[in-house]
C-alpha cells in the first residue's frame, strides 16, 4: 500500500511491478471517490483515465516528456503521481488546489487547459518551435470533436519527422453522451467485435521488436473489415482501439508506440466513472462536475428548496414552448444548462450539438434566418468561443436571436479559465445586440419574456451561477429592461445590475440604488436624472472594467458635459480571478456585502 499522500514525484511508477501497479489504480480509485464526495469536482473523468495515466507515467519520461492534458478537469490521476494527493482537501477552494492544470502548482503541469480541444494545436506549436523530447496530448471527454482539434489534428498529420503522439481518451462522452456524426465515426474505428478480438489475440502474442511487421498486418486487416479512418486518412499512423481500463494492455501499447518516428494516434476505449457505479451508469452527466455527495447513494447533498438560475431558465422554457413554437441550441451544454426535460418534451425542437460553439452560433444563426425563433444557450466562459460568429453572424446581421448567457460574473472552484467576467466587454463591442441582467429569479422570467416578445434584434440575457428559493411563478410575467430606483437615498447614485443589485439595496447605507437591468442600450433618460442629482456616482459590476457598463457612463458623461464624480468597483483587466468557492472569491477581490459596503463608505464620506 502506497501512502499517496506522501508521493513527490512520479519516479517510483517504474519500480512497481504489475500486481503494485493494478493496486495502486484501485487506491486511486477510492481515493478520488473519497475526497471528492467532500469537496466536490471532476469525478467521472478521473476515475476512467487511471489506468491510462499510470502507464503514461510507466513507459514515458516525465522529467523529459511533455504531457499536455486536453480538458484539464481529467487530470486529478495526474496529480496525485506528481505529488499534490496531501492537498487534495484543498481542491477548489480558494488558495487551494486547482480543479484544472496549473503551472503554478507543479513543473509538470505544462499546458493550461480550462477549455477543451486545444492541446494538439498546442503540440505542433512547441514541435515546430523545436521541442526535443516526446510530446504527448491527451485528448478525451468528447474534445476531439471540436473544430480547434481537427484543425490541429490536420496540421500535425503532416509532419512526418516528429513523431508527435496523441492520445485518445474515448470514453463515449462529453459532459453527457456524445453527439454528431463524428461520434459515428468513432463507433466504426472501434470496429466489429471480430477484429477486436483478432487484434487483442495478435497483441498479445506479439514480441515488441516485432509489432510494427504486425501492425502493417492488422491496418490491412482493419481495411478489409472497416472502411475508412479518418486518423490515417489525416496522415496518422493509428493505432487502436484498445482497452483503456486494462493496465497490463495500455503499458504493452504505449511501448509499442514510444519510439515510433510517426505521428501517432493511440485509441484507449474507457468506462468513464470506472469503479463507482452511480457515476459508471451516468448518461445524462450528473457525474462529470459533482458538489459534495454521499459515497453509498450517490446522491448530492442539495438543499431542494432551493434551485439555480441555469435550472430556472430551463424550466421557463418548458413553459413557453407550450405557447409558441422555437428552438433552443446549445453546445455540449444539455446537463449543464438543465436541458434534460425540454430535450425530452420537444427532440425536434433541441439540438445539442457537442463541444462546438462557432458552430452553436451559426447554426441559431441559420435559424433566424427563416425568421424562426431560437434560444442559443452558452455558458458566459464558452461564448467567449465564439465571439467572431456572434460579431460577423449574428450581431452584424442583426439576426434575431435569444442568447441566454449562464453562469455570468463569478462562478467560483473552476477559477480562472471560466469565470463570467469577460462577456459583457465581449458583446458591447458588437453592433445591434441588446444585453440584460435580470436582478432576480422573478425578473429572469420578465426579461425572457420580454425578449421572446419584442424580439427585434440579438439579446444577450445574462443570469449568474447562483441559487435562490422555489416559489410559485407566473411564467406570462413580463418587465420592461428600463432602468429603476429600487432605494432612495441621499448621499450617492449606485448603479448595478444583476443580483448585487439586491445585495447593494440591502445595505445599511443612505443611498439612491439603481438596477440598470438593461446594460446596452443604457437608459439615457434615467441617467440625465442621475447626473443632475449632482450626486457621486458609484457603478459596481462583477466583469472586467474595459468595456463595461462604467465605460458606458463616462462616455455618457462626456458627451453630455456632467460634472459628478464616477468610481467603479470592477475587475481589472490584468487580474486573474483565482479558483474558490464563490463567497470567498468575493470577498477576495472587493465584492462581498462588507467590502461593497467599505468602498461605498470611502467615497462618500
Amino acid at each position: 500500500m502506497i501512502d499517496l499522500e506522501k508521493i513527490t514525484d512520479p519516479s517510483f511508477v517504474k519500480d512497481l511491478s504489475m500486481k503494485e501497479l493494478k493496486e495502486l489504480a484501485f487506491q486511486i480509485r477510492e481515493f478520488l471517490i473519497d475526497n471528492i464526495s467532500k469537496t466536490g469536482g471532476h469525478l467521472s473523468s478521473n476515475l476512467g483515465i487511471v489506468e491510462i495515466t499510470l502507464a503514461m507515467y510507466y513507459v514515458f519520461d516525465p522529467e523529459k516528456d511533455k504531457f499536455l492534458f486536453d480538458v484539464g478537469h481529467q487530470s486529478y490521476v495526474h496529480k496525485i503521481l506528481t505529488g499534490r494527493a496531501k492537498d487534495f482537501k484543498t481542491l477548489r477552494k480558494l488558495d487551494g488546489l486547482s480543479g484544472y492544470i496549473s503551472k503554478d502548482e507543479s513543473k509538470y503541469d505544462i499546458w493550461e487547459s480550462g477549455h477543451s480541444s486545444t492541446s494538439i494545436s498546442a503540440a505542433s506549436g512547441m514541435i515546430v518551435a523545436g521541442e526535443k523530447d516526446r510530446v504527448i496530448a491527451i485528448i478525451g471527454d468528447s474534445s476531439i470533436m471540436n473544430g480547434v482539434a481537427l484543425e490541429g489534428l490536420n496540421f500535425l498529420g503532416q509532419l512526418k519527422d516528429k513523431n508527435p503522439i496523441i492520445i485518445l481518451n474515448d470514453n463515449k462522452m462529453g459532459i453527457s453522451k456524445s453527439v454528431g456524426a463524428l461520434t459515428k465515426t468513432l463507433q466504426r474505428i472501434r470496429g466489429s467485435k471480430l477484429y477486436s478480438k483478432l487484434k487483442k489475440f495478435l497483441n498479445t502474442i506479439t514480441p515488441t521488436f516485432l509489432s510494427g511487421f504486425v501492425h502493417q498486418i492488422k491496418r490491412g486487416l482493419k481495411g478489409f473489415i472497416q472502411r475508412d479512418n479518418i486518423f490515417e486518412e489525416m496522415g496518422f499512423d493509428y493505432y487502436g482501439p484498445y482497452e483503456g481500463n486494462n493496465l497490463k494492455y495500455c503499458i504493452k501499447m504505449m511501448k509499442k508506440i514510444k519510439n515510433s518516428k510517426e505521428p501517432i494516434v493511440i485509441h484507449f476505449i474507457t468506462k468513464k466513472g470506472k469503479g463507482y457505479l452511480p457515476s459508471e451508469n451516468d448518461t445524462e452527466g450528473d457525474f462529470h462536475g459533482v458538489g459534495p455527495f454521499d459515497i453509498e447513494t450517490g446522491i448530492q447533498y442539495k438543499n431542494d428548496d432551493f434551485k439555480n438560475y441555469s435550472k430556472h431558465v430551463a424550466d421557463f422554457l418548458c413553459e413557453k414552448r407550450k405557447e409558441e413554437q422555437f428552438y433552443v441550441v446549445t453546445p455540449a451544454m444539455k446537463s449543464g444548462s438543465m436541458l434534460n426535460e425540454f430535450a425530452k418534451l420537444y427532440p425536434n425542437d433541441f439540438f445539442d450539438v457537442g463541444i462546438a460553439e462557432e458552430h452553436a452560433a451559426d447554426m441559431a444563426a441559420g435559424i433566424a434566418l427563416l425568421n424562426k425563433k431560437v434560444v442559443l444557450l452558452f455558458y458566459a466562459t464558452f461564448a467567449q468561443r465564439a465571439y467572431d460568429m456572434l460579431l460577423n453572424d449574428i450581431s452584424r446581421q442583426n439576426l434575431k436571436v435569444i442568447i441566454g448567457i449562464d453562469r455570468a460574473g463569478i462562478v467560483g472552484e473552476d477559477g480562472a479559465t471560466h469565470q463570467g467576467i469577460y462577456d459583457i466587454s465581449m458583446l458591447s463591442a458588437m453592433p445591434n445586440i441588446k444585453i440584460f441582467m435580470p436582478k432576480d429569479d422573478i425578473e429572469t422570467i420578465g426579461l425572457f419574456n420580454y425578449a421572446f416578445n419584442h424580439l427585434d434584434s440579438p439579446i444577450a440575457i445574462r443570469y449568474p451561477r447562483a441559487s435562490f428559493k422555489i416559489k410559485s411563478y407566473d411564467y406570462k410575467y413580463e418587465c420592461s429592461p428600463e432602468w429603476e430606483i429600487i432605494k432612495k437615498g441621499n448621499k450617492a447614485n449606485v448603479i448595478s445590475y444583476g443580483p448585487d443589485v439586491v445585495r447593494i439595496s440591502n445595505l445599511d447605507l443612505d443611498i439612491n440604488v439603481y438596477n440598470a437591468k438593461s446594460i446596452k442600450p443604457i437608459d439615457e433618460i434615467m441617467l440625465k436624472n442621475i447626473f443632475e442629482s449632482n450626486l457621486l456616482i458609484i457603478i459596481v459590476e462583477q466583469v472586467i472594467s474595459s468595456g463595461s457598463l462604467y465605460d458606458k457612463i463616462l462616455n455618457f458623461k462626456e458627451k453630455n458635459n456632467y460634472i459628478s464624480k464616477i468610481y467603479s468597483l470592477s475587475f481589472n483587466e490584468d487580474t486573474i480571478i483565482k479558483h474558490g468557492k464563490i463567497d470567498d472569491v468575493l470577498d477576495r477581490y472587493g465584492f462581498s456585502d462588507e467590502k461593497i459596503k467599505d468602498f461605498i463608505l470611502d467615497k462618500i464620506k
